[in-house]
Order: structure tokens, then sequence, then C-alpha cells
């Protein structure tokens, strides 16, 4: 699932406005108090306008890049194996260790021991996870979620759970179970 407006929101300010804002008020003070040195022509102004149009120039791009890496989502189901897609990080599970009996659609508002906590090896800003993460149960998560209710836990047998949010979690995990029926799994 992609992000949602508030992750966005997050995004731009911290990568952009909150640089730029920091660096004119630090740009700022030494004039404010008369002790103000130019670096760039001998003067203030133009020092100013330098410093912080580098400055947007490199966060711009940095808010670039990682807006584009979070709208990348991709979500591939064969009949071994589920591969998930999210910003930087990819995990594919072999179908036979996930615990497809357990698996269940879930509101984290709800199920607060499946919430993420400890951010491992992952990407995660307010309405948007994914990579690598500790649950509040202390299982180790990959973690592909955005701003929704309905996230999809699958409990693996292995080294780690997923926790997913697919357009439609019911959906994916009917198919899930249907793919281990088939295979003589279920």
């Amino acid at each position: 699932m992609p992000p949602g407006p508030r992750a966005r929101a997050w995004l731009f300010t911290l990568c952009l406005l909150l640089p730029l804002v920091l660096t004119a008020a630090t740009l700022a003070i030494p004039g404010l108090t008369g002790n103000a040195t130019s670096l760039v022509g001998g003067s203030v102004p133009l020092t100013v306008a330098l410093v912080l149009g580098g400055l947007a120039l490199l966060c711009g791009a940095l808010w670039w890049v990682l807006a584009r890496f979070m709208r990348r989502q991709a979500l591939r189901v064969s009949a071994d194996a589920l591969e998930v897609c999210s910003s930087f990080y990819r995990c594919t599970t072999p179908l036979a260790e996930l615990k497809l009996d357990q698996a269940r659609v879930v509101d984290l508002d709800e199920r607060t021991e499946l919430k993420p906590t400890l951010k491992t090896n992952g990407f995660s800003i307010p309405g948007f996870h994914s990579g690598w993460f500790l649950l509040r149960n202390r299982r180790r998560s990959f973690v592909a979620i955005a701003d929704g209710r309905r996230k999809l836990w699958l409990p693996g047998s292995g080294r780690h759970d997923l926790l997913i949010e697919p357009a439609d979690p019911a959906a994916l995990l009917a198919r899930l179970r249907e793919l281990a029926t088939h295979s003589g799994r279920g």
C-alpha cells in the first residue's frame, strides 16, 4: 500500500522544511546580535541566499529520492513463495514457512502486541514503516505498512513474521491459504 498524505507531509517536513528553517534561524541569529560575518563576497544577503539555495537543492534531492522509494511497493505471490517489496527493502518468504492457520487480518489499535516498536533495519516515519522491525511481541518481522487500518499479520515458523498492508488483506490471506491447500500443506 502506498504512503498516505500524512506520511508524505512528514517526509516533506523532515527532509526539506525543517533543515531550511533551522539553517535560516542559525544564519539569522548572528545578524540580529550584530555579529554577522559574511563568507561570500563580503555580503551577508549573498551568503544567506547561497547557503539556503544550496541546502534547498540538496534537501530537495534527498526528499525526491526518498519520496520515490516510498512509492516502491510490490507484492508477488507464486505457488511456493510470497515476495514483498517496500521502499529500499525486499523479503521473499517460502509459503511453507508461513503459519497460515494462525495468520490474521488485524487492526493494530486493537492488537497492540503486533505494532512495530524497534527498527532494526528499516525506513520509518509517522504513517509509513518499511523494513525489519521487532514487534511488541518481540518477534522479528518484515514490515510494509502505511496509514490504513487493516493489516495482514503472517506468523512464520522460520526466523521472522510478516506484517504487511495489501489493498485487500482478507483476499490475500484467502489466496495464500488456497495455494497452501493445493500444494498439500493445508
